[in-house]
């Protein structure tokens, strides 16, 4: 895939250590990826020639994963790196709930070009209760893999600035990261946010705002004051969003020295994710999580956009 052509960046998922998370939806209400036990680590990778190789099947180690991960960075040099990446949908929105009152094409066509309906305001989405809920649930359940299972709690966490988003991060993440006696600061991008249409949800508050409400949080520089990606009658190409998630990936394995990296996004952006890493795909149920372990490897730059040297595989 070669959709952003100055992106500097080959990025592959690498998926034996998990199960497939594409047959696995289809087991669940409504074939949405639902928070898997183990977070679906089933086996593990081996570090050095033949990387990539699973070891034998069954519960899966956390921490020697990491271990064999951290071992692959190591031996890989500036060639590739790789990052095991905890990817959370938001929790229900009260778009989600006016869509499922009115129906798919009634929102579409009509309700969703509208800021809210006189009682409800869904301009740049918030979580309704039981969203909230939601996301707390997964937020539990996260500590308690942590606590006895290893789960890794991520180096850094990257959110959309939309405020489904944030509130979800906070929920999932802020506990588990301060009783590690660490500093809870999730970083906003603009890139993660959700696919652009002219869905009113998809409209985000001003920098202030973000920064008024969660001055916890770092927001990247590149986040203008206003909302100036959003536009009325406008909808982002499918092609368009997963050249926008590439330019994500390349700047989180460019600037992030961490194994491990948290997204907190979007639907259709998680899908645009998956695309970017050539992952098959799924859809992923309101607050859940799901673990990727991808490999980015170096374009030589004379050659971006056109035939890339071949990688030495590791």
């Amino acid at each position: 895939m070669a959709l952003n052509s100055t992106c500097r960046y080959r990025f592959t998922l690498l998926p034996t250590p998990f199960v497939s998370y594409a047959e696995a939806a289809k087991q669940c209400p409504g074939s949405k990826l639902t928070t898997l036990p183990n977070l679906g680590l089933v086996g593990n990778i081996e570090p050095g020639p033949g990387a990539g190789q699973t070891s034998p099947a069954g519960q899966g180690s956390w921490s020697q994963l990491r271990a064999n991960v951290d071992s692959l960075n190591e031996q890989s040099g500036s060639a590739a790196s790789y990052k095991i990446m905890l990817i959370v949908r938001h929790g229900l929105g009260v778009h989600n709930v006016v869509m499922g009152e009115v129906g798919s094409s009634e929102w579409k066509n009509h309700w969703s070009k509208m800021d809210g309906d006189g009682s409800r305001t869904w301009f740049d989405a918030e979580l309704v209760d039981e969203g909230k809920a939601q996301a707390a649930d997964l937020g539990a359940r996260f500590a308690t893999g942590v606590k006895q299972d290893g789960f890794p709690v991520p180096d850094t966490i990257y959110t959309s600035p939309l405020a489904r988003c944030l509130e979800t991060a906070k929920l999932v993440f802020k506990d588990v990261v301060e009783g590690r006696g660490r500093e809870f600061r999730p970083v906003v991008k603009e890139l993660l946010r959700e696919r652009l249409t002219d869905h009113t949800c998809d409209r985000r508050r001003p920098r202030t705002w973000i920064g008024e409400n969660y001055p916890e949080y770092e927001i990247d520089p590149s986040l203008d004051e206003s909302d100036t990606l959003w536009r009325e009658g406008v909808t982002e190409s499918n092609e368009d969003h997963v050249a926008r998630e590439q330019t994500l990936l390349q700047d989180v394995f460019q600037a992030d020295s961490g194994t491990i990296v948290a997204l907190v996004t979007h639907s259709y952006t998680v899908s645009a994710i998956l695309e970017a890493v050539g992952a098959d795909h799924f859809r992923v149920a309101e607050s859940a999580m799901v673990a990727l372990l991808v490999r980015a490897e170096r374009v030589w730059e004379e050659t971006l956009g056109r035939e890339e040297r071949p990688v030495v595989e590791m």
